[in-house]
């Protein structure tokens, strides 16, 4: 199965009427340029269903043996929409996915399994228990050093690492990131020589971070308004470990990106003490 052009092709289908009622109709069209990477929050647009369609921000579970677009999919029996098969989803204490930085899960990450990591979506209820999506320098499942999401615009067509996309769930762990990295392992992924510093947006601190890691497999992909600044989001994952082993997630986000008008100070270096004497 190929995952890009599959997400391609899903996006392509809901692409005319999200960017249409987001104000796309009859503008011009847009001189090419080069390809920029975007800063901000990616503030998400709640999951909703209107008849058959299913707008905003959802998440559904393949089967194994199963195709993104057909399933079967696992169904939720804490969901009404589409009879289970979809479970959508609502925006955090954040309002969405930052780029550029993190939004780490929180100690303790459980509360009698329900995860507490509540910045980018609210906790949601997946047979009885709720999950919830943090990205961190460390992936909690892997161990493995992640960069912060970064999204970048090509005309119009997004790619995104979101290989840091972590979902907790039933005191449990879950990379579901694209591209995903290696699994777990006793020593770390080669590059961790090229350090970049990163902001944590939960944790309200700096992380030394390698600019360059290991993750494999299809990015993310999506389409993006520059006017309106809506876009779309999706991109699949595998699951590893735990009791859906082998089943596939699809995600999909959709909103409006929110620039950055304030960033946080950047660490300043430490100073050496002088040396006895002098």
């Amino acid at each position: 199965m190929n995952i890009l052009r599959h997400t391609r092709a899903t996006l392509a289908v809901v692409a005319a009427a999200v960017l249409l009622t987001a104000g796309c109709g009859g503008a011009s069209e847009p001189a090419s340029s080069a390809p920029e990477q975007l800063t901000g929050l990616l503030r998400l647009t709640p999951g909703a269903v209107s008849g058959n369609a299913v707008t905003g921000t959802w998440f559904r579970m393949v089967q194994p043996g199963g195709t993104p677009e057909n399933g079967p999919y696992m169904p939720n029996g804490d969901s009404d929409a589409q009879g289970g098969s979809t479970t959508l989803l609502e925006p955090g204490t954040a309002g969405g996915l930052r780029i550029g930085g993190y939004q780490s899960e929180p100690n303790p990450g459980f509360a009698q399994g329900n995860s507490l990591s509540a910045s980018i979506t609210k906790p949601t209820r997946f047979f009885a228990v709720e999950f919830g999506i943090s990205t961190n320098p460390t992936d909690p499942q892997t161990q493995r050093a992640v960069p912060p999401p970064t999204v970048v615009n090509d005309n119009g067509n997004l790619t995104a690492d979101l290989s840091a996309w972590a979902a907790s769930w039933n005191d449990q762990e879950f990379n579901q990131g694209a591209p995903k990295p290696p699994e777990k392992a006793g020593a770390q992924v080669a590059g961790a020589e090229q350090i970049q510093r990163v902001y944590d947006w939960v944790a309200n601190k700096w992380f030394d971070q390698p600019k360059s890691g290991a993750a494999q497999g299809p990015s993310a992909t999506g389409i993006y308004n520059p006017k309106t600044r809506a876009f779309i989001l999706q991109w699949t994952s595998s699951i590893v470990g735990g009791p859906f082993n082998g089943f596939t997630g699809v995600w999909h986000l959709e909103g409006v990106l929110e620039p950055d008008t304030t960033t946080p100070a950047a660490p300043q270096p430490a100073t050496s003490a002088p040396a006895a004497g002098r």
